[in-house]
């Protein structure tokens, strides 16, 4: 899966990080603790990262989600 494919527009976190491809979202992802992993925001993240690594068109609907889940955990 691509993973180097790039966000429509770079997300930057509070503390300084920024996030522009499918795999830095990805590695962030992982860095976020495993209970809150399981929520439902952040397992439909993951979801569409996996749906957008496979499938260019679907990319906004994964940085969409993914700017939810972050702004849910206060990270942006």
């Amino acid at each position: 899966m691509p993973w180097s494919r790039k966000l429509a527009t770079p997300i930057v976190l509070k503390d300084g990080r920024m996030i522009a491809t499918l795999g830095e979202a990805r590695e962030m992802m992982l860095s976020v603790p495993p209970l809150h992993r399981r929520g439902a925001i952040w397992q439909y993240a993951a979801k569409l990262l996996e749906e957008a690594a496979a499938d260019k068109d679907s990319v906004p609907d994964a940085e969409a989600q993914l700017t939810r889940a972050l702004k849910a955990e206060g990270l942006i």
